[in-house]
């Protein structure tokens, strides 16, 4: 498992009028190499999904350590 350095990045977003807007976020590299014999390739990504919400929402992350 590795993070890279956050950097702002353009992104596309969906407005709510239904177009398209061009925006700056923080983005984020983050990597997992995983041997296919011992660990299924749906269960790391299942992983990598829980990681991208805990660090999207990190309130949410400490409340439920709680």
């Amino acid at each position: 498992f590795g993070m890279g350095s956050a950097q702002k990045q353009p992104v596309v977003r969906d407005g709510k009028s239904g177009r398209s807007d061009i925006v700056t976020r923080l983005m984020m590299p983050v990597v997992l190499t995983i041997d296919h014999r011992v660990l299924d390739g749906a269960d790391a990504a299942r992983f990598l999904n829980q990681v991208k919400s805990a660090l999207e929402d990190p309130e949410e992350l400490l409340m439920t350590m709680v």
